[in-house]
């Protein structure tokens, strides 16, 4: 039996998904840049102060899943580089959308 390469980034949570992100605030744009270890990688031109690049994580995210930017929030790791993402919604649709998302 193989192991999913996303069982590693995803954990069922109540009503949602957890995600883990791997941050790199700063970039030129923002950017899904795979996985990296036991996260996904996002890529934001924000600067790492005020929350700034925690929104621009969510938002990037959400609009990538196709959901609304109340559906996504941060739900550990806000001054870090690693965060956890929870994503609100049926957790099969949302690991789908995830795996499309990253081509897996």
């Amino acid at each position: 039996m193989s192991v999913h390469p996303l069982d590693a980034v995803l954990s069922e949570g109540r009503d949602g998904l957890y995600v883990n992100i791997h941050a790199q605030p700063g970039a030129r744009k923002p950017q899904l840049r795979g996985l990296h270890g036991d996260a996904v990688k996002i890529a934001v031109a924000e600067a790492a102060q005020d929350g700034k690049a925690n929104a621009a994580i969510v938002q990037f995210v959400a609009s990538s899943l196709g959901l609304g930017r109340s559906e996504a929030e941060i739900a550990s790791g806000h001054t870090s580089r690693k965060k956890r993402l929870f994503l609100h919604g049926d957790p099969a649709d949302l690991r789908l959308r995830l795996e499309k998302w990253l081509a897996i």
